[in-house]
């Protein structure tokens, strides 16, 4: 059976076929969650669906939800519910917790950019 795993190509976002994006959708989701919700506030059924847009990844509840509530107890989100449905919570970036999620963009793309120049140069990560 073929792997027909997709990656997304940053500089020209189209999936790329035989790149397993879901490894590293999901060895980066706190990373991606965050950038998302810094673009807007969305509840994790939205962050699902836009993950599986953007990447094509699937990821569960299961691991989003976690995920969004440990960030919440570190006060770098916050939770609110909708109007007329105490079911659904919308989460969002909050008022202390910016400054900490452009650092933790900012380190990771520095990190990632690094390994990627060593990978295409022959270089040792630094």
């Amino acid at each position: 059976m073929k792997d027909t795993r997709v990656c997304l190509n940053i500089e020209n976002p189209k999936l790329i076929a035989d790149i397993p994006a879901d490894d590293i959708v999901k060895n980066h989701l706190e990373v991606i969650i965050l950038s998302m919700l810094i673009e807007k506030s969305m509840c994790g059924y939205d962050l699902i669906k836009e993950i599986f847009s953007r990447y094509n990844v699937l990821i569960s509840q299961g691991t989003v939800y976690p995920l969004l509530y440990s960030l919440k107890e570190e006060g770098i989100l916050q939770v609110e519910s909708m109007k007329g449905d105490m079911k659904t919570k919308r989460y969002s970036v909050a008022p202390d917790g910016r400054q900490s999620i452009e650092k933790k963009i900012d380190e990771f793309i520095k990190a990632e950019e690094s390994i990627l120049k060593s990978i295409r140069k022959g270089e040792t990560y630094v």
